[in-house]
């Protein structure tokens, strides 16, 4: 009986030696594998930030918005040699960056892995708007040519017979485009939507109403400037490129090719 009960705990014991080596062997697993996720997130962080920093230059300034994302990703812990490219798809609305970590490993060595690498992507585009709210109703001419930063007057030439630009959103006459001036159009624009335009130059509502959306602005979001300001501020506006090409007369109105964010003041 004796001899028995020594042969079945000299079993335990080798059987636990072996379960100690697995556990272990696991434990070690489960860490560099963890380490490895943790530097995938944080590297994944780095790249999606680093993108949408560098999308606000697009499409106008490519080289700006890679420049843009690179410090991003910098400022977010990547080395320059972590960077692989960073590039801009070939109609300036999106940007691509692709980063790459090598992670030592802590406890795979003893199998002989002595690192891991981890590779991440990210892109951030522009997308085209298909309807818009708060639209100004100011419609600038499509055949007209800018760049970003560049000041672009409105209400200043006459587009047809009776037209200089304003447009009869929501109803017509001078209190109406004065409420949707310093307040934004209300109701939805879409593209290639046909608008009713406002006959006469409004001079009197347009003054009076672009006056106190900028007093607004000034007095709400004192700091603002063009280059670094809220998106709530009221000086930011949403302003329609309209077809006015064939345009006579108030009638059935031009229609609207495309929407871009303008800014007044």
């Amino acid at each position: 009986m004796r001899f028995r009960i020594k042969e079945f705990r000299s079993q335990m014991v080798v059987v636990m030696a072996a379960s100690i080596v697995a556990l272990i062997g696991a434990m070690a697993l489960s860490t560099d594998v963890g380490l490895l996720y943790y530097n995938w997130g944080m590297l994944q962080k780095a790249a999606d930030s680093a993108v949408l920093a560098g999308a606000n230059a697009l499409p106008s300034n490519p080289s700006d918005a890679i420049a843009t994302a690179n410090r991003f990703a910098a400022q977010n812990g990547v080395g320059a040699a972590e960077t692989i490219s960073t590039t801009v798809a070939a109609d300036d609305m999106s940007i691509t960056i692709r980063l790459t970590r090598t992670v030592p490993y802590l406890f795979a060595r003893v199998v002989g892995l002595s690192a891991g690498l981890v590779t991440v992507n990210a892109t951030a585009g522009l997308l085209g708007v298909g309807s818009v709210t708060g639209m100004l109703p100011v419609g600038i001419d499509s055949r007209t040519t800018y760049t970003y930063g560049q000041e672009v007057s409105l209400l200043t030439g006459q587009y047809g017979p009776g037209n200089w630009g304003p447009l009869a959103l929501g109803g017509s006459g001078a209190s109406n485009f004065a409420s949707n001036v310093q307040n934004g159009y209300s109701g939805t624009i879409s593209v290639g939507q046909m608008l009713t335009t406002e006959t006469g130059k409004m001079v009197g509502p347009t003054r009076s109403s672009f006056n106190a959306r900028l007093t607004a602005g000034v007095n709400g979001f004192p700091d603002g400037t063009f280059a670094n300001h809220s998106i709530d501020d009221p000086r930011i506006v949403t302003v329609p490129i309209v077809d006015f090409a064939n345009i006579n007369g108030a009638g059935a109105g031009p229609g609207i090719r495309g929407v871009v964010a303008g800014r007044d003041g």
